[in-house]
């Protein structure tokens, strides 16, 4: 898998080393701010496990190791929206020009498939109701659009020369090991050095939000049965508000609402993500398990 010293990816090189049908389980990562071999200690026991520094861009680091492959998970990318509008390009590098760099690095190496890991915020703004896999793409943000690019390059590789590929759409992801650049692990950190949380306007956005344990089974349920060109939405229903979310998260350590300051909203900020997971609860019998408010009581954990 590549990018898999980070987050999500992480995770799932745990889940999938567990599986007694996985014979390898090869981590290319570039170990940059938010991958880090930290994240694999648990991986790095096992003999099944094998780890490449590479960059997603320099396909000659990594072709050798990669062919013959039965398959190839993407978690690599630059994934924070404040980020991407400071420096567009790159993201673009790295979750477009890298994305196409790979695919066609799979193909050329006689990798079974590829398995694309994308986002919900490539729908853009739901107003209401929820965006299914054949919601047309609305992305606001230079993130957004750089992961929408990146995940319809590879799909033409499946439309164009039959190239096994399926993307993954999935919602915000929190628990142990993410980057403390994102809302939960930022205000956590914040206000366990007494600092304040900061929120973008009102506060009132709303976020879908799935544990990463869950997030990785789906993806391993969608590597090991996904239809070829299928794409996969992956969320939990669990829709709040940052506001309450933020609220929730001060209650659990005691602490009021002086905690929070109001700042300018960001940039091209979307209100609201929802998306319809049924297809994959129904094509590959993949259901969510864990809701945000029951795991809050872990987060001394994380």
């Amino acid at each position: 898998m590549v990018g898999g010293a980070g987050f999500i990816g992480s995770h799932f090189a745990d889940i999938t080393l567990e599986k007694n049908e996985i014979e390898k389980v090869l981590v290319i990562d570039s170990l940059t701010y938010a991958g880090s071999k930290d994240n694999l200690v648990k991986a790095f026991s096992n003999k099944k496990f094998d780890f490449l520094e590479a960059d997603l861009n320099d396909s000659k680091a990594y072709r050798d190791s990669i062919s013959g492959f039965d398959a190839v998970v993407n978690f690599a990318a630059e994934s924070h929206v404040d980020r991407s509008i400071t420096n567009p390009n790159d993201f673009f590098m790295t979750n477009s020009v890298g994305v196409a760099t790979l695919t066609r690095t799979c193909m050329e190496s006689n990798v079974g498939k590829l398995i694309q890991v994308s986002t919900d915020e490539v729908y853009g703004p739901m107003e209401s109701g929820v965006a299914s896999e054949k919601t047309i793409l609305n992305p606001s943000s230079p993130y957004s659009a750089s992961k929408a690019a990146g995940e319809m390059f590879a799909v033409s590789f499946w439309k164009t020369f039959g190239f096994p590929v399926c993307v993954t759409r999935g919602s915000n992801t929190f628990g142990p090991r993410q980057f403390p650049e994102k809302l939960i692990p930022l205000a956590l950190s914040n206000l366990r050095l007494g600092k304040k949380i900061p929120v973008y306007g009102s506060g009132m956005q709303v976020r879908e939000w799935i544990y990463v344990s869950d997030h990785a089974n789906a993806i391993y349920q969608v590597l090991m049965g996904g239809k070829e060109g299928s794409i996969y939405n992956i969320g939990s229903g669990d829709r709040i508000s940052n506001l309450e979310l933020l609220r929730m998260l001060l209650k659990k350590l005691n602490l009021d609402e002086e905690s929070l300051e109001f700042v300018e909203d960001r940039k091209g900020h979307d209100f609201r993500y929802a998306i319809d997971s049924a297809l994959i609860e129904t094509e590959l019998g993949w259901k969510a398990k864990f809701n945000l408010s029951s795991l809050l009581n872990e987060i001394d954990s994380w």
